[in-house]
């Protein structure tokens, strides 16, 4: 034991400044590997994202026709919905594009031509120039910069759908027995079988929860183009297919991806944008009540703030793909920590013997 008011002093071997060295190094290596590699491993976590959603539909064929066989079967629906749905989906939205860039402009112009502070503000902020501005740069936006550059874009992204796809193929195939092969690794049975418990749980109710928010988006999605539609509001689809993005965010998403839809449609006639921002927030309030609880008890529960910063976080590194998969990611993740957290002791009243 040192003596009191000693000074400690730190001594730096030869061998702790080249064990420090090293790691410095390898840690810079890491981190350069990944950077090198991150295109590959989001192909890696898109391609698990897939095979875990549609894992339940291939393990239900399975029990019938052989494993190879399903899978070529879900393969071959999946590749026929996604080129249809997307056909038409690209073409409407091509159609409605072009009429919101018509009709932007024009209601600005509208809002400009008004009375009051906001009409005011808005000719000081020359919004009508502004919004026609940005409506003119949407369809270079949209299809990634010049056309050389949207044709190599265009190619990366068909390498990457194909590599996807082919590992999302695999892993159906080949995904249970990779799974207990990992397991096996681990000798202890006490270890290996907790393993095994929360990989599994964590798995059931990550993509449980991943496949409720892929169908309650969708289905916001179309609730927004049917009122969009009815209430008169130029390109519904855009519109609609932003909701649906924006309804991944628990309790609050739907209402601000209705937003656009509601300044379109309030636009000259304050009373019906008041309705629609009424018919969006009641929208919202019946999905949170009878589906997003539901959910989150029978899967996990992640809340507006994990799943807006893990999006912005997977936004920044692989855009708007990325933001889904993190949010895949962090589904599975806090299932697999709920999982390993201790179950809570109901409390016990010390005064009263367990005969009373």
């Amino acid at each position: 034991m040192a003596a009191p008011g000693a000074t400690e002093r730190l001594r730096l071997t030869p061998r702790s400044a080249l064990a420090a060295v090293a790691m410095f190094g390898l840690t810079l290596g890491f981190l350069a590997m990944f950077a090198a590699s991150r295109r590959v491993l989001g192909w890696v976590v898109a391609a698990a994202t897939i095979a875990g959603v549609v894992h339940p539909l291939v393990a239900r064929l399975a029990r019938r026709l052989p494993r190879g066989v399903a899978v070529a079967l879900v393969a071959l629906a999946a590749l026929a919905s996604v080129g249809l749905v997307g056909w038409r989906t690209v073409d409407d939205v091509g159609d409605q594009t072009d009429r919101l860039r018509r009709a932007a402009p024009e209601a600005a112009r509208r809002v400009e031509a008004g009375d009051g502070r906001v009409a005011e503000l808005a000719r000081e902020a020359e919004l009508s120039e502004r919004t026609e501005r940005f409506v003119e740069e949407v369809p270079e936006r949209l299809r990634g910069g010049t056309p050389a550059q949207a044709l190599r874009a265009a190619a990366t992204r068909g390498v990457a759908y194909l590599a996807t796809f082919v590992l999302s193929v695999f892993l159906l195939l080949h995904g249970p027995d990779l799974a207990a092969a990992a397991a096996r690794q681990v000798h202890d049975p006490e270890r290996r079988a907790l393993l095994e418990r929360v990989a599994a749980a964590a798995f059931h109710r990550g993509f449980t929860y991943v496949r409720g928010t892929i169908a309650m988006a969708l289905a916001a999605g179309g609730v927004a183009y049917a009122i969009a539609e009815a209430a008169g509001v130029p390109a519904p689809a855009p519109l609609a297919l932003w909701v649906a993005l924006w309804d991944v965010v628990p309790y609050l998403g739907a209402v601000i991806g209705a937003v656009p839809i509601v300044l379109l449609g309030g636009i000259g006639d304050p009373g019906r944008g008041l309705v629609l921002a009424l018919a969006f927030v009641a929208y919202e309030v019946a999905e949170t009540l009878l589906v997003q609880r539901r959910l989150e008890r029978r899967a996990v529960r992640l809340g507006p703030f994990l799943t807006v910063a893990g999006a912005f976080a997977g936004l920044e590194l692989y855009g708007l793909g990325g933001a889904l998969l993190a949010i895949v990611v962090l589904a599975v993740g806090v299932a697999a920590l709920a999982e390993l957290a201790p179950a809570e002791l109901e409390p016990t009243d010390p005064v009263r013997s367990p005969a009373a």
